[in-house]
């Protein structure tokens, strides 16, 4: 038959083993709860990172477009221009093709010495009247020439002004119109690299809420763990403390019992001496302890 003691310390130390599993149970859990957490708080600072990456490519996208819309706009009033330096420099195509522009019959600088040397002579010579007047209508044609190839070279300067600035038209044009292009692609590279971060950002999302998720879980069965622990703890400490009750109360009778024994022996010794009796030490000991004697 198992005595109340024993059946006790039994249900001690299956409740301390229990205990035992259970905290280890726990911290295990604690643990796992603390990677889930770690992980998923690596995951969200990763995440904040290329978020960060995707708003600098955003800046720099819409920085493009608005760049783009700039050129186009500059471009459209560069093809205006260019439109109406077209018109003219078709006109004068067509112009010179019904009438093509006259030759320098004379070069300027020909004319100009020739003209400077007569005029330095009539400064200058005494002449003859009827040879002063042929100078004289010399150099009135000499002038005529002159006005006539200077009034070509301005026209020949037009000209070559109008397709200068048909020709540079359609260089600044053709400079908007690739800016457009080159502009656009690095918006949509930008965009492009918007589109592959999202993407990225997305899965690491779902990876961080699992892990967020597991770390929520983790953590309550951690703590009903830790709560049954308690309790296994609490019913121990329950038994414990009756064990300790009947042992003190074993106690208590053990010495009650032990008193009882030596005031019965204590007894016997006393009417042993008033007998006469023949004492042994341990009995004449009692009795001088008592004050019997």
């Amino acid at each position: 038959m198992i005595s109340e003691v024993d059946q006790l310390v039994v249900k001690i130390t299956e409740l301390e083993k229990q205990a035992n599993e259970l905290r280890k149970k726990r911290d295990k859990l604690n643990a796992e709860a603390r990677e889930k957490a770690d992980r998923r708080d690596e995951l969200n600072k990763k995440m904040a990172e290329l978020i960060a990456k995707v708003k600098e490519h955003q800046k720099a996208r819409d920085e493009d477009n608005k760049k783009v819309q700039e050129f186009k706009v500059k471009r459209e009033e560069v093809r205006k221009k260019l439109a109406e330096a077209k018109k003219e420099v078709d006109q004068i195509k067509e112009e010179e093709e019904l009438e093509p522009l006259p030759k320098i019959p004379v070069p300027e600088k020909v004319l100009r010495r020739q003209l400077k040397q007569l005029e330095w002579k009539i400064q200058t010579d005494i002449l003859p009247t009827e040879e002063e007047r042929k100078l004289v209508a010399e150099i009135a044609k000499l002038q005529e020439q002159l006005e006539e190839v200077e009034a070509i070279k301005a026209m020949r300067q037009e000209r070559n002004a109008r397709f200068s600035t048909y020709e540079g038209l359609k260089a600044e044009m053709n400079h908007y119109h690739k800016a457009v292009i080159r502009t656009a692609k690095s918006s949509q590279r930008h965009h492009h690299e918007m589109t592959k971060l999202f993407s990225e950002i997305d899965e690491i999302r779902k990876e961080a809420d699992q892990c967020h998720k597991d770390f929520i879980e983790t953590k309550k069965l951690a703590d009903e763990t830790h709560k049954k622990f308690i309790e296994v703890i609490k019913e121990k400490e329950k038994y414990y403390k009756e064990l300790q009750n009947i042992k003190q109360k074993a106690r208590v009778e053990h010495f009650r019992e032990v008193k009882e024994t030596i005031e019965a022996r204590a007894a016997k010794a006393l009417e042993k001496y008033k007998e006469g009796k023949k004492l042994t030490l341990e009995e004449f000991s009692m009795l001088v302890e008592r004050g019997l004697v």
